[in-house]
């Protein structure tokens, strides 16, 4: 079952409209499939689909945080070290 059916369903279950945002949503957002190499529409996808893909983009934005805050890192000593050495001059000078 794909997530417009079950928008749909819902909408016939709770006797109201779709909203638009979440229409907009289903059929404006796209997840690339590494195995069909093309990009799929929230609408299109799944359930148990959608559920991995954002797993998989959580673990993605995960290991990027960690690769980010460690060339942070690497930059505040780096800073530190250029630090030291300018006033390491200043006083040379």
């Amino acid at each position: 079952m794909t997530l417009k059916e079950i928008v749909e369903l819902q909408s016939i279950i709770d006797k109201r409209k779709i909203a638009k945002d979440t229409l907009n949503t289903l059929e404006n957002n796209y997840y690339f499939s590494k195995s069909k190499n093309q990009n799929i529409k929230f609408a299109d996808m799944h359930i148990d689909h959608f559920l991995r893909a954002l797993k998989l983009d959580k673990q993605n934005k995960s290991q990027v945080d960690i690769q980010t805050a460690e060339v942070i890192d690497q930059l505040k000593k780096t800073l530190t070290k250029i630090k030291r050495l300018a006033g390491d001059n200043e006083l040379e000078g």
